[in-house]
């Protein structure tokens, strides 16, 4: 009987090469490979030819960093008895139980959380290497929502530590159950294919934040809330109210009118910002929403400590 490594790869869309400076936990790296390795490899894997691999990799899941030519993925390794599939499966439940559903992928949703640009995990496959030192695959998956493409996932130098911290410090889900449904229509912004509906998937967020259960006027308490709770000043308050009124009114545009150009890529940019903003703000608060929504009440514009 003889223990055999088994590999893990997970390649990434919508990143460049700053997403190399990032330091994963629990054996994880994140590795390059060139474009036509990545195209070998993959066509290896799944038995395809050059240019379906290609399609897959470039048009299906935009994973390949144009301006670098070269892919980007995660890799990890482990070991299994060697003795039967059976052992092989058994090892590769235990990996995805350990370390994937509980690190990897909240990781990944806590990057998506931490700032702009949809990076993901699309493809992912285990594999060993044969007698002949040729990577066999076992077996893969790959994700089967939309996978918006823009923006990219990048990574400023003064943001890698902050990024680090971000992750250690932020458990999913969130405690208190409001704050996890806003989080998972805040995700869902990203999967939907209908831009419409990921701008009203974020609407929902905020609703499900900023709307105190049983009052009316719920452009004005959504928008003077969130005001308060982002607002670096009176004028940064100000315009914040303003800017997330104007939101709102697109939002009724598209809801009660069926006027579904009412609102562009700019706005929807916008408003994921100021709920991607919220949720970790009402995260740092750590109280209940209606307690938050008190504190927000009393303070005004620009006094939120």
């Amino acid at each position: 009987m003889s223990n055999k490594n088994i590999y893990f790869m997970g390649i990434l869309a919508n990143t460049d090469s700053s997403i190399l400076k990032i330091n994963l936990d629990r054996g994880f790296s994140i590795k390059s490979i060139s474009e036509n390795e990545g195209v070998d490899l993959v066509s290896t894997f799944e038995s395809l030819p050059y240019s379906k691999t290609g399609n897959k990799l470039f048009i299906e899941f935009p994973c390949l960093n144009s301006s670098a030519r070269e892919l980007y993925f995660i890799s990890n390794s482990f070991e299994s008895i060697d003795e039967s599939g059976f052992e092989r499966w058994n090892a590769v439940a235990e990996f995805e139980n350990k370390f994937l559903h509980s690190y990897l992928d909240p990781t990944i949703r806590l990057m998506r959380l931490f700032k702009e640009g949809n990076i993901c995990m699309p493809l992912r496959y285990y594999y060993f290497i044969d007698d002949d030192g040729i990577p066999k695959s076992f077996t893969g998956s790959e994700m089967t929502l939309h996978i918006s493409p823009n923006p990219k996932y990048t990574l400023e130098d003064s943001e890698v530590s902050d990024l680090d911290k971000f992750i250690r410090d932020t458990k999913l889900p969130f405690t208190e159950s409001f704050l996890q449904l806003a989080f998972e229509n805040f995700e869902l912004s990203y999967q939907t294919h209908d831009m419409n509906l990921s701008f009203l998937s974020l609407m929902i967020s905020l609703e499900i934040l900023f709307h105190p259960s049983g009052q009316g006027e719920l452009n004005y308490r959504i928008s003077r809330n969130a005001a308060v709770l982002l607002g670096k000043d009176k004028k940064d308050s100000k315009e914040i109210k303003r800017k997330v009124k104007e939101l709102y009114s697109k939002r009724s545009a598209i809801v009660h009118n069926g006027k579904s150009n009412s609102m562009d890529n700019e706005d929807l940019l916008k408003l994921r910002h100021y709920v991607r903003d919220s949720i970790k703000e009402f995260n740092k608060i750590c109280k209940s929403k209606d307690d938050v929504l008190d504190l927000l009440d009393s303070l005004g514009f620009g006094e939120m400590p």
